[in-house]
């Protein structure tokens, strides 16, 4: 397979040029050339590949001998194409839910349990075409039930383009990547509101799924271990100019700490500028963001309820901090990994009732939000509070089992509702994952987390067949 022939090529290609490339850090061709397509991949250096002018070394210490500029060109040719040209692959999922709601933890025997069968069935599929060294077309879609039209379902829906773009560069300097590609800048794991392309918001139940991102025209300088990006993201519906926003982004890489400075600026809308930092501290990896904007896009709600207010001349600002850490034993007993995040919110809310659809009528009687609406609700309630906190642990392949444990938890400081829900897994069968989770949805009806109030709930979970291709 043409997966196998390109491993091959990069282990010999690491024999070769282990004098450079180790001696300032390990870096994917792929990355080196083109970027990451889930990340901006910061710290990334060119000369780590391809050797730097300003580096001199004394060929009587060296194991290796460096190999010239041509040589690596001729080198990564071969690594870079393929006999197709084109590789291929995916991912298959069929997972099964059955949950039943409606607990009461102070009565079990007279809770009213409702329960609700659910079907995710999909694929995801990408294909990478390299007809040389210096040009790369990838497309990656993805396909989900239900497959038949009867239920309102239009083609887009079961069939979306998440990725199509080109990558080409201009005598190996400057990296170009034109098309609808994944963008990430923010580092936060649960929140990230520096994070200012993404067309999607991280789903904190699930923060490793990948956020839809834009139409663009990334430009990408790299020197030395910094990168410096321009952006010019196009909407998808694009009918003049004034529609086109810009974004410069710059990274730079101090010791282990790597720091992102970046803007977006789009006729019309408030302007913003974001900061990321990621670093270690020992063992846990530390990092944080922080949000500045001149306006807001938002539409707040006014006291009364019954009108909302635009801000286009006040400064608004938003940060988070989080850390992660990751330990396990010499046995495999213990493979024990925890993440926390807290986030500030400078556009939400201090009183929490302005909000809230059980407290303030007035809020569907004005029509700012409708019952048949869920999108006006939910575009309401999201970010209505200033204080967030978010925290999962899990201890994988418990005393080398099969079983792995993991508890999330999140929540909204300023209406004091939130989630927590402890999970169990069994991957003991192959091809299938069986999975057994509690959730507590805990606060007042009408909030973010909790529009139908407090609410326990038990899930079984099936995955079946699920695996990479």
């Amino acid at each position: 397979m043409n997966f196998i022939k390109l491993n091959i090529g990069i282990i010999i290609l690491l024999l070769l040029v282990s004098g450079s490339v180790f001696s300032q850090g390990i870096v994917s061709l792929d990355e080196a050339l083109f970027g990451s397509e889930d990340s901006e991949g910061i710290g990334i250096d060119e000369s780590a590949l391809f050797g730097s002018d300003d580096e001199n070394s004394d060929e009587s210490d060296n194991l290796v001998q460096e190999i010239t500029d041509n040589q690596m060109n001729d080198l990564s040719s071969v690594l870079l194409t393929s006999d197709s040209g084109v590789d291929f692959g995916g991912s298959f999922f069929f997972d099964t839910s059955s949950t039943w709601t409606g607990f009461d933890l102070e009565d079990l025997a007279g809770s009213s349990i409702t329960d609700n069968l659910s079907l995710d069935l999909g694929a995801t599929v990408f294909l990478d075409a390299r007809p040389d060294e210096d040009t790369r077309v990838f497309v990656k879609t993805e396909i989900t039930s239900p497959f038949y039209t009867t239920t309102g379902r239009k083609f887009e829906d079961i069939v979306t383009i998440t990725e199509l773009f080109a990558d080409f560069n201009w005598n190996k300097e400057v990296f170009f990547r034109a098309g609808k590609q994944t963008v990430n800048w923010g580092v936060g794991y649960f929140f990230s509101p520096a994070d200012l392309l993404s067309l999607s918001r991280i789903d904190p139940e699930n923060p490793d799924a990948d956020l839809d991102g834009p139409i663009a025209l990334k430009v990408n300088y790299p020197s030395k271990l910094n990168n410096y990006y321009f952006y010019t993201v196009f909407p998808a519906e694009i009918s003049s100019y004034s529609d086109i926003a810009i974004a410069p982004l710059a990274e730079f890489v101090v010791g282990n700490t790597e720091i992102s400075i970046g803007a977006y600026y789009q006729y019309d809308h408030a302007p913003s500028a974001m900061t990321a930092i990621t670093t270690a501290l020992g063992d846990v990896s530390v990092y944080g963001e922080g949000y500045a904007s001149y306006g807001s896009d938002k539409a707040f709600v006014e006291e009364s309820g019954l009108t909302t207010t635009t801000y286009n001349d006040t400064f608004f600002y938003k940060g988070t901090v989080g850390a992660s850490y990751s330990w396990s034993d010499d046995l495999g007993n213990y493979n024990l990994s925890f993440s926390g995040q807290y986030y500030y919110n400078g556009e939400g809310y201090s009183d929490p009732n302005l909000v809230n659809i059980n407290e303030t009528p007035q809020l569907i009687a004005s029509g700012i939000v409708s019952l048949s609406d869920p999108s006006s609700i939910s575009t309401l309630l999201i970010d209505s509070g200033k204080h967030y906190g978010a925290a999962s642990v899990s201890w994988r392949e418990m005393w080398g089992s099969d079983l792995s444990l993991s508890i999330f938890y999140i929540e909204n400081f300023s209406s004091f509702s939130g989630i927590i829900k402890p999970s169990i897994s069994w991957n003991g069968l192959d091809n299938i994952d069986i999975s057994l989770s509690a959730s507590r949805i805990f606060g007042d009806p009408g909030e973010e987390y909790s529009m139908s109030g407090s609410i326990t709930s038990i899930s079984l979970g099936v995955s079946i067949g699920g695996t990479s291709f």
